[in-house]
């Protein structure tokens, strides 16, 4: 269970600050509603990644996505770069789509007992601020233990097809597999060096579309 109470004690009088973040567990930052036809993704990725320097990922509850909107799954994987909490009615999804997303909230779990990914969130190297026609992405690399984390890379209407991605933080000498969230589909290995100075290649074809991956120590 989640309790948030910082938007209607504070948001609704303009009284947040940095003080009184300190000792929130979340902080309902603003709602986004619609398709992903609506930049509803790209406006949470946008609140994230402007928030992120300055206050802990894993409290920036945004909303108001919901399970039973068509591109659902765009919703989730955005989210996984703050915290996420999706609203909606499990009831209206169809049994295929239920078991896909039974199928993301257990990866997330997993990645949160694996590699403590809500602990530490950073920027993408090589991608920027998220955009209309550009490419932009985040990384969830534990720092401390570099057992690894995940990434998500996305595409919003650009016109490139792949882009390079590397990843920063790992151990240099240690061996990893970058492994595609859900198919489990094994994506590129390497050394903590050879991820970061070479990296592996991503492809996405549709106009809009992310991908989420797994970075962990062999």
């Amino acid at each position: 269970m989640f309790i948030d109470c910082t938007f209607e004690t504070m948001g609704g009088l303009q009284l947040i600050d940095y003080a009184m973040l300190k000792h929130a567990e979340g902080n309902w930052l603003s709602n986004f509603y619609g398709s992903p036809e609506d930049d509803v993704d790209l406006r949470v990725r946008n609140m994230a990644w402007w928030r992120s320097p300055a206050i802990p990922a894993t409290v920036l509850v945004i909303g108001n996505p919901e399970m039973q909107d068509k591109g659902w799954e765009m919703h989730i994987k955005s989210l996984a770069g703050a915290l996420p909490i999706m609203l909606g009615d499990p009831r209206k999804l169809s049994g295929v789509d239920l078991e896909k997303y039974r199928g993301y909230a257990d990866w997330l779990q997993l990645m949160a007992n694996k590699h403590d990914i809500m602990s530490f969130r950073q920027d993408l190297p090589g991608f920027g601020e998220p955009m209309n026609g550009m490419w932009d992405g985040f990384q969830r690399i534990n720092t401390e233990t570099k057992s690894g984390g995940i990434i998500g890379v996305f595409k919003h209407g650009s016109l490139e097809k792949s882009r390079t991605v590397t990843v920063s933080y790992l151990d240099p000498a240690k061996v990893y597999t970058i492994k595609e969230c859900i198919s489990s589909k094994i994506i590129a290995k390497g050394t903590g060096k050879e991820l970061a100075e070479i990296g592996f290649s991503v492809e996405l074809l549709k106009e809009y579309d992310g991908v989420l991956f797994e970075v962990f120590m062999e």
